[in-house]
């Protein structure tokens, strides 16, 4: 791929932290809280300490090797055969996941905004933005974050302080929740949460310098990781654990409480605008990553023209699901648990691969 202008260490935070952020927007805090109750909240701390080795480990590899992207660690700790055998692995994991999370992101937007729209419009809609803008490129991409990013922080701080005089902070306890096995092995399994950072790796060629990829990328996941426990104790402390369990989608229904006084009225149009901007960001940074990554196993250079056909069969497979609610009960979380151990299992391997080369004395 040919880059003219490489992006910066600020644009690899702003694209790590959309990328990683928009959970506090879905159904992840509910799925949790059904497991867990009102220890939901720190779940994702959890899960972040258990994504921690494996995202290490790659982060370790492409240094030493000088990787250029994910694919090409693959070939050359495993071969050029299984190294394209594992890309094609992690692509058609990454394809079925973004297809059923905008297929997620198509039942919030009908459900609570858009009741009349077919669900084939919303979805038809958003995969031509998604298309549109992955086709413009990654520098495209990161610079629309970075001018976006901060309005979007702060809008969901606004929401915060509005909604703050409704807050009951004394709701976090017990603080396990159904207890702390229960509560560590969700945030085990859960920890796929920060896995897409993974898929960040693709980009390292557009970024300026490795070094700026590694400090935006790595600040910009630790701050997503506050964020996101920030977030979810506010959830906690506004609705108690029997309400958020039972509640879809916490963000947008949070937002129905917020009233400035009687002039201002659907104030949660405000944080709807922002919500659409942060999403439209993600689905192209996605589809533009996984095509990224589709090229790569197959050695198509010119990339880009994949966008199209991925685009349109993200949504095909997004559609196959009769409604939201399969796609949340049942794709959402087993899925979610089964990319768990793929992100667990593929770094090792690669490792062990490392050592192995070392000791027959054919590392670099």
């Amino acid at each position: 791929m040919k880059v003219n202008s490489k992006l910066s260490s600020f644009e690899v935070f702003c694209l790590t932290n959309i990328l990683i952020s928009m959970v506090i927007t879905d159904t992840t805090p509910s799925l949790i809280a059904q497991q867990t109750k009102n220890a939901f909240w720190y779940v994702p701390l959890i899960s972040f300490i258990s994504m921690l080795p494996p995202i290490i480990i790659l982060l370790y590899l492409m240094h030493r090797y000088e990787a250029e992207h994910l694919v090409d660690l693959f070939e050359e700790l495993l071969g050029g055969f299984f190294g394209k055998i594992l890309g094609v692995m992690l692509f058609l994991l990454a394809f079925f996941i973004i297809a059923f999370e905008k297929r997620s992101y198509v039942g919030q937007i009908k459900i609570l905004y858009f009741e009349q729209s077919p669900i084939v419009v919303i979805f038809a809609l958003l995969t031509i933005v998604s298309i549109y803008g992955s086709i413009k490129g990654i520098k495209v991409i990161g610079y629309t974050a970075k001018l976006f990013l901060p309005f979007f922080l702060v809008s969901i701080a606004i929401l915060i302080i509005l909604i703050y005089p409704s807050i009951v902070p004394d709701q976090i306890f017990p603080i396990f929740g159904t207890g702390m096995s229960q509560v560590f092995r969700e945030g085990f399994l859960k920890s796929s949460l920060f896995s897409s950072f993974i898929l960040l790796l693709m980009m390292l060629p557009a970024v300026r310098k490795p070094k700026d990829f590694y400090k935006g990328g790595i600040i910009g996941l630790i701050i997503s990781v506050i964020q996101i426990i920030f977030v979810f104790f506010i959830y906690t402390s506004f609705f108690d654990y029997n309400s958020i369990e039972t509640t879809p989608f916490p963000f947008h229904e949070i937002t129905q409480y917020v009233r400035i006084g009687d002039f201002f009225t659907n104030i949660e149009t405000f944080f709807l605008f922002f919500w659409l901007l942060a999403l439209f960001i993600r689905v192209i940074l996605l589809l533009y990553l996984i095509s990224w990554l589709f090229g790569a196993v197959f050695n198509i250079t010119q990339f880009e023209l994949l966008i199209l056909p991925i685009g349109f069969l993200l949504m095909i497979i997004g559609l196959l699901p009769s409604n939201a609610t399969i796609v949340e009960s049942l794709y959402h979380d087993e899925y979610y648990d089964l990319l768990t151990i793929f992100m667990w299992a593929f770094p090792f391997l690669l490792l062990f691969s490392h050592f192995f080369k070392d000791k027959k004395g054919g590392s670099k």
